[in-house]
């Protein structure tokens, strides 16, 4: 399985660090492990590994002193605690922040100081944000859901637009790894990807990701559900074809249109990548006219709802009519099996199926459901002179039996009216 490509130029690389061998060798393993707790946040070289060392050298001399004169264990336990007090002598403001985030990924106010070069901040931006974050221990606590949209407020007033978008994206960037993994695995099983371009295809479904969580900000629930599901299903439209095409494909949630009906029988239909790309195209469009209707319609703003275009006809446009007829027999096979199945049921419940094959019948009951849901199908798309003939040609080729049924039912029908008429 080829590897998924997370290369982002938004992202910073952070790299970690092994405690040196020299450490190691020269300290007893609690403090290598504590400086192992540093080094796995950020990058520690040699020096300021044995300046940790050192630091809890000195913190262990004053802590057996105090425990020799009597002093109670839970009293010194903040000799161990590595925190800003404890690095601020060894660490540079940029790593120190670093290491607080690493702690806390939550404060957006940390998350843009360590985004500094990637999204160009600028010193006044800089001290305004290190300003603010160093307040916050003297405010009272917050909920998340307030303290995020305190992060948002402060930052949005501080940053342009594009810084603000990206901070807000890179506070997803892992759970979009992880939706963009998932996606991109789907996406190779299925064998939809493009030889030779996968690190683009790839890529793009991680930006999508870190657009659509960026969008949503959902931890900051700043919309009642109603809004934020319209909002979600707005995300929708940042979709990639790719992710698209195989959600369709692997009957994962999408939208319910022709577009997409057609496409899931892509195979079937020896369909072309041409053509492929082409009804995504109108799947989108088709959508977005939905959703800005809809979106009207939340607002307030009752101006006349923008047509819905025929998917027939583009359809029609799109695929041969050989593809159009096996399409449709495709996507009615289902549903004509179901209704034949019902005929039957009807049949018995009036003891019609006496002395009859129910497995030559079935067949017949299927054909005929199948060829009259096609026929209803074209019909209601196109309304032509051509398609009513169809519908009327199909009726009157109607299997015998179920004939039979309909005089039956039409019969008690005028006996139920009689009754009723007689009770007024």
């Amino acid at each position: 399985m080829k590897k998924l490509f997370l290369t982002l130029l938004l992202l910073p690389v952070f790299s970690q660090s092994q405690v040196s061998p020299n450490v190691s060798k020269r300290y007893p393993a609690h403090i290598v492990y504590k400086i192992d707790e540093v080094a796995s946040k950020i990058s520690l070289n040699e020096d300021k590994q044995i300046k940790i060392a050192q630091k809890f050298i000195k913190n262990d001399s004053i802590v057996n002193a105090a425990l020799a004169s009597g002093t109670p264990s839970n009293l010194l336990k903040n000799q161990y605690t590595i925190d800003r007090v404890f690095l601020k002598d060894i660490l540079s403001v940029e790593e120190m922040e670093q290491f607080a985030y690493e702690t806390d990924k939550d404060n957006r106010f940390l998350a843009t100081l360590i985004l500094t070069q990637p999204i160009k901040l600028q010193t006044d931006q800089i001290k305004k944000i290190r300003h603010i974050n160093d307040s916050l221990s003297a405010t009272p606590k917050k909920s998340p859901r307030e303290t995020i949209q305190f992060y948002n407020r402060k930052l949005s007033k501080i940053l342009n637009e594009k810084q603000y978008v990206d901070v807000i994206k890179f506070n997803y960037k892992d759970e979009s790894f992880i939706d963009a993994k998932m996606d991109w695995e789907r996406i190779l099983r299925l064998k939809i990807n493009t030889p030779g371009k996968e690190k683009e295809e790839s890529q793009e479904i991680v930006n999508f990701h870190l657009a659509k969580n960026g969008y949503l900000d959902k931890k900051a629930e700043r919309y009642e559900k109603k809004k934020q599901d319209f909002l979600s299903l707005k995300a929708t439209l940042m979709e990639p074809p790719l992710l698209i095409r195989a959600k369709i494909l692997s009957d994962q949630k999408h939208a319910n249109n022709k577009y997409a009906s057609i496409v899931k029988f892509e195979k079937e239909l020896n369909l072309s990548q041409s053509q492929i790309d082409t009804l995504l195209a109108k799947y989108v469009a088709f959508e977005r006219i939905i959703l800005e209707n809809k979106e009207n319609d939340l607002n307030g703003n009752f101006t006349t709802p923008k047509p819905l275009p025929s998917e027939f006809e583009n359809i029609a446009k799109i695929v041969t009519s050989e593809q159009m007829n096996k399409w449709l027999n495709l996507k009615n096979k289902n549903e004509a099996i179901k209704k034949a199945n019902q005929s039957w049921a009807a049949l018995e419940s009036e003891g019609l199926t006496k002395n009859t094959d129910q497995q030559k019948l079935m067949p017949e009951l299927a054909n005929y459901h199948l060829k009259l849901l096609i026929a209803l199908e074209k019909n209601k798309n196109w309304k032509t002179s051509e398609t009513r003939f169809l519908v009327r040609d199909v009726e009157q080729k109607k299997p015998e039996i179920l004939v039979q049924l309909d005089a039956i039912s039409r019969s008690k029908a005028k006996s139920e009216n009689a009754k009723n008429a007689l009770a007024w």
